[in-house]
């Protein structure tokens, strides 16, 4: 198992993954902009990819993300701020290279705050599995198992 990288700078950090998917870039950029594909492995929300649009994705009570988009280039970035509960915001950016049949997605949240790096390095790790296998057709991941075995190899990195 390949690991993301976390990189703890003076006043943030940074959550780096390079993961080779199983499916075109396409259906890929669907799962990051599709709100019933978002539902699937991420959480419930809306993204619109259009620079300004707001997103919107619901993680539970208490736990809604909001944002804006702030790039795009359609089937290859979308990045948009990240502003959680309770949190200063920060930066997400995906962006996806492919051949014809996988795809190469490279996701990199920046601006953490440097004690939240290696729970959102757990955590994106395991939603990318989740993502992996929707992508699959496989059983779903059930999140909070698959975060609870990564955080002490995060934590440990």
């Amino acid at each position: 198992m390949k690991l993301g990288t976390v990189t703890n700078f003076d006043e943030d950090a940074t959550v780096r993954f390079e993961r080779d998917l199983p499916a075109s870039a396409a259906r890929v950029w669907k799962t990051l902009t599709d709100p019933t594909d978002l539902a699937g492995w991420l959480a419930p929300g809306s993204i619109d990819p259009v620079v300004g649009a707001e997103v919107q994705l619901d993680f539970g009570p208490d736990q809604l993300v909001v944002g804006v988009v702030t790039d795009c280039e359609i089937g290859t970035v979308l990045e948009y701020t990240w502003s959680f509960t309770g949190e200063p915001d920060s930066l997400l950016r995906y962006e996806l290279s492919s051949d014809a049949a996988t795809s190469t997605l490279t996701l990199v949240h920046s601006t953490l705050p440097p004690e939240q790096a290696v729970g959102y390095g757990a955590g994106w790790h395991a939603h990318l599995d989740m993502l992996e296998a929707h992508l699959s057709g496989n059983d779903p991941i059930d999140w909070e198992e698959r975060f609870s075995q990564l955080f002490p190899l995060y934590a440990g990195a």
